[in-house]
């Protein structure tokens, strides 16, 4: 098992701060460019819908308090902010349903794109860039978490992709924005690696979206850091002490895929997977299973006796959740959920429906079985019900991405609001001004 600071690495720092300084989107495949668009809308539909629920909130009034005065805007409120908070709380938002795209890197990417393009008003093709280079950026990394159910490498140990990669990622999105030189961007990815972190068990809490938001505000601080001339190691990732050797031990076919084909073969080309129900991907295949049994039997919780599944304790670990936001990280609420309401929508996630007496009861009567190929529900009569596990379903395309994004917003953006940004996302590489974009989240404003 070959650790960092061999050849297999070298300069892979340097790598990929060429690749996020001399990305242009004539260098973009135009699949990766088209996909692009769909994480973007999908990732600032579901940050506004955040900001009316109980986390968006809290996280206004913290800005109320603590943010600093800037031009740059909140998603989804009245607010505005300096670039650097307006990261940490735009990041936090896109991340504070689990509703975003499965790959989650759009939610730090975007937060610090669209910021720091704000904040300078550069145009839609400088944010796009900027997008696209801390989505491949992550996906040149990725593989480092890749095999985290085998028992392998860092996710294994309880580290998460987000707060780890992200703050890396946000720091080359910040940089192309800025138009930081290859020496800066790797001081930048430098200053970003050592302040990166991040642990699974925050899952189904305020801390797990946190954590976006942080790695976004970091990555901006790092670039901005930076610019000013801010020093950090060069081979920070790659060398003796580095990152890669702290997560390790890390296989050496897992070390040689980092940056392997990076600007050679795009992540964004594949489709984007935007999620059908806010909640932990973990929980989507069992859940779709529920729905299907449920349509093909009339079951109320008062038949059942016993539900057995595999609750997936890794990751979901809030298989007992005290508020109702947890249950997105915990199959027995989203089953019991599914089978009461034949649904599960984000506004379902609430203390009251957690508080439930039928929800409660399903809640004590499930069964863990480890890698369980079916959902079976056993009725009070003796019946057992079987549904065998499907792979999960994604939302697909612009026009279902678009019809998400409205059903997310609409009661939230006026329907000007909603045309102007499906529209501006469109063609955002033709924006003048980001601002025209990024006007039309705001609540209560009008283009």
């Amino acid at each position: 098992m070959k650790q960092p600071g061999t050849h297999t690495l070298s300069g892979l720092s340097t790598k990929l701060a060429k690749f996020s300084v001399g990305l242009t989107l004539q260098t973009v495949p135009q699949k990766a460019v088209d996909n692009a668009k769909i994480a973007i809308l999908d990732c600032l539909g579901v940050a506004v819908l955040a900001a009316s629920q109980e986390i968006g909130d809290k996280l206004a009034r913290f800005a109320g308090k603590n943010a600093a005065q800037g031009s740059c805007t909140i998603w989804g409120t009245s607010l505005r902010s300096g670039m650097r908070d307006a990261a940490l709380l735009n990041g936090t938002l896109a991340h504070g349903l689990d509703y975003d795209d499965r790959n989650h890197a759009s939610t730090y990417t975007l937060a610090v794109s669209l910021a720091a393009a704000e904040e300078f008003d550069a145009g839609g093709a400088k944010s796009l860039e900027a997008f696209v280079v801390g989505r491949e950026i992550r996906a040149a990394l990725d593989g480092l978490f890749s095999r985290r159910s085998s028992g392998i490498g860092p996710g294994a140990k309880g580290w998460h992709s987000n707060g780890i990669l992200g703050p890396i990622a946000s720091a080359c999105a910040a940089s192309r924005v800025l138009g930081l030189a290859v020496e800066q961007t790797v001081a930048a990815i430098g200053l970003a690696a050592g302040s990166s972190g991040a642990l699974t068990r925050d899952g189904g809490t305020m801390a797990k979206p946190f954590r976006v938001g942080h790695a976004a505000a970091t990555g901006m601080t790092c670039a901005l850091l930076a610019a000013e001339g801010f020093t950090s190691d060069e081979t920070i990732l790659e060398g003796r002490y580095g990152l890669l050797e702290a997560l390790g031990p890390i296989p050496e076919e897992v070390l040689m895929s980092l940056g392997e084909n990076l600007g050679n073969e795009f992540e964004l080309e594949r489709d984007i997977r935007i999620k059908p129900f806010a909640s932990c991907t973990a929980t989507h295949a069992t859940v779709e299973a529920m729905l299907r049994l449920t349509e093909k039997q009339a079951v109320t919780a008062a038949d059942v006796e016993l539900i057995e599944a595999d609750l997936k304790p890794y990751p979901l670990v809030r298989q007992n959740p005290k508020r109702g936001f947890e249950g997105r990280f915990s199959m027995p609420f989203c089953l019991a959920h599914a089978l009461v309401y034949k649904r599960l929508l984000p506004d379902d996630f609430s203390d009251r429906r957690l508080e439930e007496p039928r929800i409660m009861e399903l809640i004590d009567r499930f069964r863990h079985t480890s890698d369980a190929p079916s959902l079976t529900v056993v009725l009070k009569n003796g019946a057992r019900l079987t549904e065998p596990l499907q792979t999960a379903s994604d939302l697909k395309g612009w026009e279902q991405t678009v019809a998400k994004f409205n059903k997310s917003v609409g009661t939230l953006l006026s329907d000007n609001q909603q045309s102007t940004v499906v529209e501006s996302v469109q063609c955002i590489q033709d924006l003048a001004s980001i601002r025209n974009l990024t006007r039309a989240l705001q609540q209560g404003k009008e283009n």
